[in-house]
């Protein structure tokens, strides 16, 4: 009996699931111009908090299929984050000073291949 059900499933069932889904049973939209937007995938790194300033916090995030990476700061509760440095390569940042003046991001140039630049986060820097 077991083996009977066992044969059923795989050599009737199973292909018409899949065959049934693979014809049409979809979702199609009300309007045949309708577009549905849909945002990219963000990879977001862990923020980084400095010692001395708890209230604002560092990441990078990449953009899934984009070369490069945005770092951002984000300040006390309600502020939106900022981009505060953007490199074009991937990577990611790693440290930040005490004060949260600097920065240190590594960048991915090939595998097994990284280099280190030093950012500097005060505004006025270039």
């Amino acid at each position: 009996m077991n083996n009977t059900i066992a044969r059923l499933l795989s050599t009737v069932l199973v292909p018409v699931s899949l065959v049934a889904g693979a014809v049409g049973c979809h979702h199609e939209a009300k309007s045949r111009d309708a577009v549905v937007a849909m945002a990219p995938a963000v990879d977001r790194d862990a923020p980084i908090v400095p010692k001395n300033h708890r209230e604002i916090a560092f990441y990078s995030a990449r953009v899934q299929g984009e070369a490069q990476t945005k770092v951002f700061v984000r300040g006390p509760s309600g502020e939106a984050p900022r981009v505060v440095y953007v490199d074009i390569a991937p990577g990611e940042l790693i440290s930040v000073s005490d004060d949260g003046s600097q920065g240190l991001y590594r960048r991915f140039l090939a595998p097994g291949l990284t280099e280190e630049v030093e950012i500097d986060f005060r505004p006025n820097a270039s």
